[in-house]
Parts: structure tokens; C-alpha cells; sequence
């Protein structure tokens, strides 16, 4: 048999004592069993009480104590204990309650008990006032934890183990399902505003190149002259190109970065071996950069209308534009926009102050876009549409665009580069075309092998 003894005021409140031997002394002394603090429990004897099992019976003996030993609130001088008796050591002194306990199975004192100890004690602590949820409750646990036997603990434990366990697993799924639904959400509303993102982020990083070339007679060393006007024979053009690395990267297209490709390719035009290009000006424009950058050809595409640009960014950060690299963003039906400069100075013109086209109508086309960038009017035009199909080789899209746009990059809604603008189909404006960024992104690959091999 155990006897436990449950301090509900006192020293040792809150506290379980559990004595196996057959004899308990009691009182402040050093060598009391169950002892308690002189300096605070001072209703309590040196010596105060001592409890024998006698015959499976404790019993409480007094002995001789100051202020008396009271059992259920009535003095005595010896006495059977029964489980449950509250025990007081010296009037207004501590008081336990004392349990029996036979065996390990089931629980010390009954549940019953244990919540009106619970409640005893908690109540004692607030010294008459009203007693809080969580001091009762926090007492109630403990009272269960130190009241009830290794098998009973064992299985509460897992059964908490498994409310919160399910707990945690409900509170994870709903955050998992929330976190979904915000996610969707804010796609929506990225896509809802997609133009919106695209041009604030993006057009930094779309260029408006400019170009000037003429045709050089190499075994002569002169320039083809104009037929009957005795000058040199200048073509200009402009077109878009867009970055793709922090070490200056641009991708355009072909015919943006050999403007006479075309030329070559025409069945038409015959042009002598002897009689080769040369670049009177190549060079980029960016919004928010006066001065325009040197472009030099990198790399050229055997296989689309496509070409890559370098340019040294003399550590100017321009933004680079995120390309689609997992080749899944072209999807037909959904929405795009296309960057680029078409109708090149005429669009620029047309959105404009008249009285600075006035100042500027009269420069020739070279410093004329000098003139454009010292001004701040050279920012990318934007449209909208719809992606029309996709094929193996090219895009079709219905934004609309003209000569001028080329080399622009093609977003989806996602905000990530699916294609380069390189085509118009005259006389309809709903088809249009774009190379995929696949092409481009093997001249990137294709360059970087290139530079390593060096």
C-alpha cells in the first residue's frame, strides 16, 4: 500500500508526496518524513503527528502538538485514516489531502477528487478571489498527471499524441488550401494586370536600335553611290531589340542585325561578290539613357530570324528580361502583350509635343534620335492581344504591330518572353508573327559555349 498525501495550502502546495514505509513522521523537524517549512507552516509542530499502517489501516496519531491535528475539520489525538480525509497540521496550518493506494492499475483517488482538489487548490492560490479557467485547468493536469497510474498515463498520452496530432494535420491543410487560394488570387491579379507589370518592369530592358548602312566596293574601296545624285548611298532603319544578361546580351532579329540579309536572300537582287556592307551607325537606345549604346553582333541564327547582340552596359543597370526556358508559356487562346518601337521616329512624333517635333522635324535621322533620347521620348510602345496559334517555328498573335517593332519581345501572361516580333502580314492586322524563344535561347547557349572554348 501507498500512502499520498496531496498539499493543497501550506509550503509544499501543489505538491504529491507518496510514502510506501509503515511509519510517517510529521512535523518541521529535520528528520520528519513528511516535512514541512518551520519559517512558514508555523501552526505545525517540531514534532506534530505520525501515521502507522497498522492491519492495512493508517492510522494518525497526535503528539502532543501546540495547535492540534484535525482530521475533516475535527480535532484529534488518533484516528483510522480513510481515503479522501482532509488533514489539517495545527489549526490554520497546512492541509493535504490523503489517498490510499492499493495497486498500480486504474487511478490514485477518483476523478471526482481529483476536480475538487483541482478546484481547491486553485482556489486557495487566489487567496479568495474568483478562480481563473486556467488555474483550474492548469491544476487539473497536474493533479492527473501525479494522481494516475503509468498504464492510464501512457494512454492519455497517446490520445493527446493523436488530438494534435490531428490538430496539426487539420491547421496544415486549411494553411496549404489558403496558401493555394491566395496564390490564385494573386495570379489573377498579376494576369489582370499584366500590362500594367510588364511595362513598368520590362521596358527598360527594350532598346530602339538604330541603323545606317551603305554598300563598299572592296576591290574599288568605294561606297555605291545614288544613282544620277553623286552621293553615298545611306540606308536607315530602326528596330527593337531587348536584354537577356547582366553582361549586355540582346536578342533582335535577323534582319535587325544584318539589315541587307534580306537583300542577299531576294532572287531579284543580284549583288557582286565584291561589294559588302558597312555600318555608317549600330547602335541601341534605352528609356531614361541619354546616350545611346555601340551594338555589336554576337551571333547569328542559321535557322530563324533571329540574332544576338552584345553591347557593353559601361555598368549601367538596365532591366533583363526573364525568358520562357521551360518552352511551355506559348499556349494558344491566351492573352500577350508585345514591347517594341513599330513605325520607329513616326511613332514618337505622333505621341509628342507639336512644338518639339517643330525644334526637331528638321535633323537628319542620325542625330535626330540623339536628340529624342536627350529629350526622354524614346520609351517602347505597348499592345495588347491574344496568342492565335503556335507552331513548331513560329508564333501568331493579333497585337498589333508595323516595321519598326521587329526584334520586340512577346510576353505571356506570365510575364516571361515567349517569342521575338519579326513579321507582319500585310493587309491584316490580325496575324501577325513572332520566331519562339527557343531560337534565341540557342544562340545564348550556343555564345556561352563559344566564350568557354576560348
Amino acid at each position: 500500500m501507498k500512502a499520498i498525501f496531496v498539499h493543497l495550502t501550506g509550503s509544499r502546495r501543489g505538491n504529491t508526496e507518496v510514502f510506501v514505509s509503515d511509519m510517517i513522521a510529521i512535523g518541521t523537524a529535520d528528520e520528519a518524513s513528511l516535512r514541512f517549512d518551520p519559517e512558514i507552516d508555523r501552526n505545525t509542530s517540531k514534532y506534530h503527528a505520525r501515521i502507522q499502517l497498522l492491519e492495512c489501516d493508517y492510522v494518525i496519531e497526535d503528539l502532543g502538538s501546540v495547535k492540534g491535528t484535525l482530521v475533516n475539520n475535527r480535532l484529534v489525538s488518533k484516528t483510522v485514516l480513510k481515503d479522501g480525509d482532509l488533514i489539517e497540521f495545527g489549526a490554520g496550518g497546512p492541509k493535504v489531502r490523503f489517498r490510499v493506494k492499493t495497486d498500480d492499475a486504474g487511478t490514485c483517488k477518483p476523478w471526482t477528487q481529483i476536480v475538487e482538489d483541482s478546484l481547491g487548490i486553485a482556489s486557495i492560490s487566489h487567496r479568495g478571489r474568483i478562480t481563473t479557467a486556467t488555474a483550474f485547468f492548469k491544476q487539473l493536469l497536474w493533479e492527473a498527471f501525479t494522481q494516475t497510474s503509468r498504464t492510464f498515463k501512457a494512454v492519455a498520452f497517446l490520445i493527446l499524441f493523436l488530438i494534435f496530432s490531428g490538430l496539426i494535420s487539420f491547421f496544415y491543410i486549411q494553411y496549404a488550401r489558403l496558401t493555394k487560394t491566395a496564390e490564385k488570387v494573386r495570379l489573377l491579379e498579376i494576369e489582370h494586370s499584366v500590362a500594367e507589370h510588364i511595362i513598368k518592369t520590362c521596358s527598360g530592358g527594350v532598346c530602339l536600335i538604330q541603323g545606317a548602312f551603305y554598300f563598299l566596293d572592296e576591290e574599288t574601296g568605294e561606297p555605291l553611290m545614288l544613282m544620277g545624285k553623286g552621293q553615298r548611298g545611306i540606308n536607315e532603319y530602326t528596330g527593337t531589340g531587348f536584354v537577356v544578361s547582366a553582361d549586355g546580351l540582346m536578342l533582335t532579329n535577323r534582319h535587325i542585325a544584318e539589315p541587307w540579309w534580306e537583300m542577299e536572300m531576294s532572287p531579284y537582287i543580284h549583288i557582286e561578290p565584291t561589294i559588302k556592307p558597312r555600318f555608317e551607325v549600330f547602335r541601341a537606345f534605352f528609356p531614361g539613357i541619354k546616350e545611346p549604346f555601340s551594338l555589336k553582333v554576337e551571333m547569328i541564327s542559321e535557322e530563324a530570324d533571329v540574332a544576338l547582340l552584345r553591347i557593353d552596359t559601361r555598368g549601367t543597370r538596365i532591366p533583363i528580361l526573364e525568358l520562357d526556358a521551360a518552352g511551355k508559356g506559348a499556349v494558344a487562346g491566351e492573352p500577350m502583350i508585345l514591347l517594341g518601337y513599330p513605325a520607329g521616329v513616326n511613332a514618337i512624333f505622333a505621341k509628342t509635343d507639336p512644338a518639339i517635333v517643330k525644334q526637331l522635324f528638321s535633323l537628319s535621322f542620325i542625330p535626330l534620335l540623339q536628340e529624342l533620347s536627350n529629350w526622354g521620348l524614346i520609351r517602347p510602345l505597348s499592345t495588347q492581344g491574344h496568342l492565335s496559334d503556335i507552331m513548331y517555328n513560329r508564333i501568331v498573335y493579333d497585337a498589333q504591330t508595323t516595321a519598326g517593332g521587329s526584334g520586340g519581345p512577346i510576353f505571356n501572361n506570365k510575364g516571361k518572353v515567349i517569342g521575338i516580333s519579326y513579321g507582319i502580314f500585310p493587309g491584316f492586322r490580325g496575324s501577325n508573327f513572332g520566331v519562339p524563344i527557343r531560337y534565341g535561347l540557342d544562340l545564348i547557349k550556343a555564345a556561352s559555349a563559344r566564350k568557354t572554348d576560348k
